[in-house]
């Protein structure tokens, strides 16, 4: 079975790790084998909630947030 990365414009502050290992970093960053395990993270309001008080999660930290931030920008 081969495993592709999700292509979405995450935001530059989610961070996230998987019991499989980080899920950042290197050409295709977001291999979320099991989402319902996967920790996430906002790294500008040290918690599971953004700075707009919305919950943290890859479905969730996209384009029209106003904490959002491109990871290119």
């Amino acid at each position: 079975m081969e495993i592709k990365p999700l292509k979405n414009n995450f935001c530059k502050y989610l961070k996230a790790k998987s019991p499989y290992g980080p899920v950042e970093g290197g050409d295709d960053p977001w291999y979320l084998l099991d989402q319902a395990n996967t920790i996430c993270w906002c790294i500008k309001s040290s918690g599971g909630a953004g700075p707009d008080n919305g919950l943290v999660s890859p479905g969730s930290c996209t384009p029209g947030r106003k904490c959002y931030k491109a990871a290119d920008e």
